[in-house]
C-alpha cells in the first residue's frame, strides 16, 4: 500500500526545502506575496480527504565551490579571532574539506554547495563539545556537534567523520592500540553500508529537529511519511513531534549525539581498537597540541 507521503525537498528543484505548511490556500498565499524574489515555490498535497498547503524556500547558497562568496582573507579574519585551540582544530577541518574538494575535482564533478561557510559555527561546535569521558564518546560528540552546527557548505558528515578519524587515532598512538579506520566510502565515494544506516539515520535527525512543528501539522493532515533528498524516509508515526521547537532542538540534539557515540563505538570495535570504547580521550587542549606537531 503506497504511504501518503510529502517531499520536503521540491521534487522538481532540491535546492528549496519546505518551510511553511497551511490547511487553508489564502493562508499559504498570503506567505508566498512575502517572497517578492520569487525565492519560492508551493505544493498542494491531497491527504485523507484533504488538502496541505506547502511552500518551499531556497535554501540558500547554489552552484559549486567555486561560486561561494567567502574570500580567503575573510576566512583568515575569523581564524584569527579563534582560540588558538580552536584555530588548530578548524584549520584541520578546513583542510579535510580542502581534500574532499580535490577529490571531487578528480572526478569530473564540483562539490555542490547548498549554503555559504559559516566560520562562526565552528568554535561554537568545538565549545558544545564535552570533552570528558572516553575516546569513543569525546569523538562521536566531536563528530555530532560539527554536523549540528553544519559550518561547511557541503560535505559536513564526510569532514566531521574524517576528523573523528583523527582524533580516534591520536588517542590510540600512546596505547599502541594499532587502531586502523575502517574504510567508510567506497571506490565510487559513496557511503559503504554499514556507514549509510548511520548517515541516514543522522539526517532524519537533522531533518526533524528543525521541523518538528511542521512535521506535526502535516502527521495531523494525514501525511505518514515525509521523504528528503537521497530518498531518505521519515516515517513520522516513529518520531515525538508534539513539543515546543526549542524542546525539540534539545532532545533531537541529544539524540543525534547518541548516534555519533554508537557511530565512533562501531568505528572502533571495526578498526581493531574496541579499547577506545574503554580508555579515556584527549581534551581538546591534548588534541590540539598534537595536531600542532
Amino acid at each position: 500500500m503506497r504511504h501518503r507521503i510529502v517531499y520536503y525537498h521540491h521534487p522538481i528543484d532540491k535546492r528549496y526545502s519546505l518551510a511553511f505548511v497551511a490547511h487553508d490556500a489564502g493562508e499559504l498565499a498570503a506567505r508566498y506575496d512575502t517572497h517578492a524574489d520569487g525565492s519560492v515555490k508551493a505544493m498542494g498535497y491531497p491527504l485523507s480527504g484533504t488538502t496541505v498547503y506547502c511552500l518551499y524556500t531556497h535554501t540558500g547558497a547554489s552552484g559549486t565551490t567555486a561560486d561561494l562568496e567567502t574570500t580567503e582573507a575573510e576566512i583568515a579574519a575569523a581564524l584569527d579571532e579563534m582560540h588558538p585551540d580552536d584555530r588548530t582544530i578548524a584549520i584541520r577541518l578546513l583542510n579535510i574539506y580542502e581534500g574532499v574538494l580535490d577529490e571531487e575535482d578528480e572526478a569530473g564533478d564540483g562539490l555542490e554547495i547548498y549554503k555559504e561557510l559559516e566560520m562562526d559555527n565552528l568554535p561554537r561546535a568545538l565549545a558544545q563539545v564535552d570533552w570528558s569521558g572516553t575516546a569513543a564518546e569525546i569523538a562521536g560528540r566531536l563528530m555530532s556537534n560539527l554536523i549540528l552546527k553544519h559550518a561547511l557548505p557541503n560535505a559536513n558528515h564526510r569532514c566531521s567523520i574524517s576528523l573523528l578519524e583523527t582524533y580516534l587515532e591520536f588517542c590510540s598512538r600512546e596505547d599502541a592500540l594499532k587502531f586502523s579506520m575502517p574504510h567508510t566510502h567506497t571506490p565510487a565515494f559513496e557511503w559503504q553500508e554499514w556507514v549509510n544506516e548511520y548517515i541516514r539515520e543522522s539526517k532524519r535527525i537533522l531533518t526533524i529537529r528543525r521541523n518538528n512543528v511542521r512535521f506535526d501539522a502535516l502527521r495531523d493532515a494525514g501525511c505518514e511519511v515525509v521523504v528528503r533528498k537521497g530518498d531518505i524516509g521519515i516515517h513520522l508515526a516513529e518520531w515525538n513531534l508534539d513539543m515546543h521547537y526549542r524542546e525539540a532542538w534539545t532532545e533531537y540534539a541529544q539524540l543525534h549525539e547518541h548516534l555519533c557515540i554508537g557511530f565512533a563505538e562501531e568505528v572502533t570495535r571495526r578498526g581493531g581498537a574496541p579499547a577506545l570504547g574503554e580508555l579515556s580521550g584527549l581534551t581538546k587542549q591534548e588534541f590540539a597540541s598534537l595536531l600542532r606537531e
